[in-house]
């Protein structure tokens, strides 16, 4: 085997490794948020809600602002009281317009239906079906197929 096979197979096996991990974290949201639309739900009570700030760098290097709806609301099952803090599963990135909608829904005081983790009901949300804010499958997909056109290409065509 020769040197150019040998990387070959190595960058194709770490293109398809990065592209399982994001296909990983994509499935397993989607998968949260499917299983929660089955959870058995309470009333809860909104304790606050807030547009927060956020500051991050995009995929390309660009300094953003993001807005993320800071909904803090509290629920009790079987006469124990739990806190939550989840809108929905998934990045909570929105502009500020979105973000403030989100708040005014779930305004201080407001009971909303929180829906909970029956084996763990520390664990809840408030919006289950949503699928915004969910990684998309495409970079996934992209990494393992380029692996695949790499490895092939390094196999038909070694230099």
């Amino acid at each position: 085997m020769t040197s150019s096979t040998l990387l070959s197979i190595l960058f194709m096996l770490g293109l398809i490794a990065i592209g399982v991990i994001f296909m990983y974290k994509a499935v397993k949201g989607r998968l949260k948020s499917k299983q929660a639309q089955s959870w058995p739900k309470v009333k809860g009570l909104v304790l606050s809600s807030e547009v927060e700030e956020d500051r991050y760098r995009n995929p390309t290097g660009k300094a953003t602002i993001a807005f993320i709806p800071g909904v803090v609301y509290e629920y009790n099952v079987n006469g124990q009281p739990y806190t939550g803090k989840n809108v929905i599963f998934g990045q909570t990135n929105y502009d500020y317009i979105i973000a403030s909608r989100i708040c005014e829904k779930f305004a201080v005081d407001e009971t909303p239906d929180v829906y909970y983790n029956p084996q763990n009901p520390a664990e809840s949300v408030l919006v289950p079906k949503a699928t915004e804010g969910l990684r998309s499958l495409v970079p996934g997909i992209f990494f393992i197929f380029s692996g695949l056109m790499i490895g092939l290409f390094g196999f038909l065509f070694p230099y």
